[in-house]
């Protein structure tokens, strides 16, 4: 039985590896948002990693079910430095939405000890994920999405959700894709809350990591969040920030390159 903690903001901790070698909190933020951390146990499972391990789920994702503050998900806003503030030597390893989440908070500078940003996105990601799908022949989702637009609930998301695999993993890997998120619990209200407000905020980092190693993680057939974002934002060029991308990849990489992916942990590592 998985065991969990929450702090007074009902975010959920979930301790799941621990090494005493070194002295760090590896934070694993999922993506979605409304993802279940639980799918990134795949990730932590291959990686040699020394001192803590911690999958983070905030309040309303994925199985961390909270009705305080019902689906008022700017709460996440406001408690998500509270959260890495707890920890002593964090190192954020943030996949999607949460690598892109922590680019929001400029402070974090002072705070972490590194920062892996796995298949993520520095601004705006739809337009470009529209235009950089367009070189592969992919499934018309249109319909699916459509009906989720019109009827947003958890039943209609999920059939989005499924309809979109193709975008997220090589033909190769597609089966093996679905397994792993097919049964992770998936909410659809921090989804769509994340949608909205990046749009508001015509989203684009408000952070650059400036001395925090930093390690930016990329799939060529990631549809998603598409490599190139971040390749042409020059904010990002930078000599404590390196990039790894794989040919074979998609949006989930430790899936076709676990060999690869871990090759970029143990590196870091041995630079904190």
């Amino acid at each position: 039985m998985d065991t969990y903690t929450y702090d007074e903001n009902n975010v959920r901790y979930q301790l799941v590896k621990e090494t005493p070698a070194k002295a760090l909190n590896w934070l694993f933020i999922p993506g979605g948002p409304g993802g279940d951390s639980s799918y990134l146990k795949s990730l932590v499972d291959i990686l040699p990693l020394e001192g803590k391990v911690w999958l983070i789920d905030l309040p309303g994702n994925g199985s961390n079910e909270n009705d305080s503050f019902g689906d008022d998900f700017d709460r996440w806003i406001d408690i998500f430095p509270e959260v890495i503030e707890r920890f002593e030597n964090p190192v954020i390893v943030g996949h999607s939405f949460g690598g892109m989440f922590p680019l929001m908070f400029p402070e974090l500078e002072k705070k972490l000890k590194g920062f892996v940003i796995l298949n993520s996105a520095p601004s705006l990601w739809m337009e470009e994920a529209v235009k950089y799908a367009g070189q592969f022949d992919l499934p018309d989702i249109s319909e699916s999405m459509q009906a989720f637009v019109q009827e947003p609930c958890q039943k209609t998301f999920d059939r989005a959700l499924d309809a979109c695999m193709p975008y997220y993993f090589p033909k190769e890997t597609l089966d093996l894709g679905r397994s792993l998120l097919k049964p992770i619990p998936f909410r659809y209200q921090p989804a769509v809350w994340w949608q909205t407000k990046a749009v508001e905020l015509n989203f684009s980092a408000k952070w650059v990591p400036e001395k925090v190693p930093t390690r930016i993680v990329s799939g060529k057939y990631d549809c998603i969040t598409p490599h190139t974002l971040f390749d042409k934002d020059k904010r990002f060029k930078r000599d404590n920030i390196e990039y790894s991308h794989f040919d074979n990849a998609g949006h989930v990489p430790w899936l076709e390159n676990p060999e690869g992916v871990k090759q970029v942990f143990i590196k870091l590592q041995e630079t904190i």
